[in-house]
């Protein structure tokens, strides 16, 4: 089961799929999630380092639950803006 959050900050579209794998019988459940981060239309491209879409992910960490697991790679994809600005 896939959960997707939706968020805009400074100037960016950000969507956040976050995934549940159940794994084996008997083991904890992981998530895990892939990040997008497009900047929106009335965005000036010349403002930012890099102005084309983004694409980020928990890569081979895995989280207890998916509110925690969103909250990383929130934080982590608002990093990446902040770094983008010129």
């Amino acid at each position: 089961m896939s959960h997707i959050v939706q968020e805009t900050y400074s100037g960016w579209d950000i969507t956040i799929r976050c995934s549940h794998d159940a794994g084996k019988v008997g083991h904890a459940p992981r998530y895990a999630a892939i990040a997008e981060a497009e900047l929106q239309a009335g965005e000036n491209p010349d403002d930012w380092v890099d102005p084309r879409m983004q694409v980020m992910n928990t890569g081979g960490r895995n989280y207890p639950d998916g509110e925690t697991c969103i909250g990383a790679l929130l934080a982590e994809v608002r990093q990446l803006i902040d770094a983008l600005r010129k």
